[in-house]
């Protein structure tokens, strides 16, 4: 819609343009009560063979020749116009105008300058009009390719983040398959109530969050039920200790933003032969925005969230806060001795730069 407006718009303008280069001149020269025909007559001759030059190289020399690369062409065409505009000038004022109108000035004649400065004079007008032509294509050109651009990278962000979210579902289904395996020769009963719970959780996944941005308090409350169902596993002696607290805010999040450092979390930080923890906090605000730190320990094998095992992790997570929260997020992961902590802040409030 807005493309088709300036469309239309733009001829408007150029035939504007036109009716004031020919016309304004006109009504200057009629304000003292008379016009001297024969000098608006001259004017009108150079200037209506100048507009025709501009519109020739606008409308069919710079897209046919310039824009293609064809220089020798483009220039060997213009230096023929440009001959042929003095020529059919200077042909024009003897033909329609004739000599100039005899005035007795007496001794106080104007001087003409000489005849090859006028001529030179009219071949850097007419160069000119030529140089505005290309000038005005190119900025019109790098405008719309601008636009285009912009297009292209909005389409592009959307199919990236599409493309995320196409891996990290299965990821999740697949390793939360895993965990209810393990669970059916240990426990049937707490197999059972995974089902369950997983059965919610895929709801929400196929049904439910299909938008790009779901509710918060929906987010918060999905990724506390993971969390409840990776609870199931685990041996009474892990420390799981978690705090999710909403305080009223009714921002919306990009969906499954906390599952990836959540799933690793208890990945890499339970190790079934040494004190295990996890410690999961999540604070959200409207005012200060998301707050979400983990710290866990790590096994024995010092698998860290980052490894080639832990599926898609930082790398997915990198993509979608730098897609979808760019400059308001700050995202920080370290490493000390036995544990592994990661901070994740997203500012929704205002877009101002977090040092990352």
């Amino acid at each position: 819609m807005i493309f088709n407006i300036r469309k239309g718009i733009i001829p408007i303008i150029h035939v504007l343009f036109c009716i004031i280069i020919l016309i304004v001149p006109l009504v200057i020269m009629s304000r003292n009560g008379t016009v001297e025909y024969w000098h608006y007559m001259g004017y009108f001759i150079r200037s209506g063979l100048l507009i025709a030059l501009f519109y020739i190289n606008y409308f069919i020399l710079i897209d046919k020749l310039l824009f293609k690369k064809q220089f020798v062409m483009y220039i060997i065409i213009n230096l023929g116009l440009i001959l042929g505009t003095v020529f059919l000038q200077n042909l024009l004022f003897e033909i329609i105008m004739g000599p100039p109108p005899r005035k007795d000035f007496g001794q106080h004649m104007p001087k003409l300058p000489p005849q090859e400065m006028r001529i030179l004079g009219d071949y850097v007008i007419i160069v000119f009009a030529i140089g505005m032509s290309v000038a005005l294509k190119a900025t019109m050109r790098w405008y719309k390719d601008s636009i285009n651009l912009e297009t292209v990278k909005a389409a592009q962000l959307e199919a990236d983040l599409k493309n995320l979210r196409s891996q990290l579902n299965p990821h999740f289904l697949f390793n939360t398959l895993n965990n209810i395996y393990s669970l059916i020769a240990i426990d049937t009963e707490k197999a059972q109530e995974s089902v369950h719970r997983l059965s919610n959780l895929l709801r929400y996944i196929l049904y439910e969050n299909n938008e790009k941005f779901v509710p918060i308090d929906r987010e918060l409350e999905f990724t506390q039920n993971y969390i409840d169902l990776m609870r199931l596993r685990l041996r009474p002696d892990i420390k799981i200790d978690v705090l999710i607290k909403n305080d009223n805010c009714h921002y919306e999040i990009a969906s499954l933003m906390f599952i990836t450092l959540i799933e690793n979390a208890f990945k890499h930080g339970i190790n079934n032969g040494a004190e295990s923890f996890i410690n999961i906090k999540i604070f959200v605000d409207n005012k200060k925005g998301v707050l979400c730190t983990i710290e866990n320990s790590l096994n024995d094998s010092k698998s860290t969230i980052d490894s080639k095992n832990s599926g898609i992790g930082l790398v997915n997570l990198r993509k979608r806060l730098e897609l979808l929260y760019p400059h308001r997020h700050q995202f920080v992961v370290e490493e000390k001795d036995d544990r592994f902590s990661v901070l994740l802040c997203i500012d929704f409030a205002n877009e101002k730069n977090i040092e990352e």
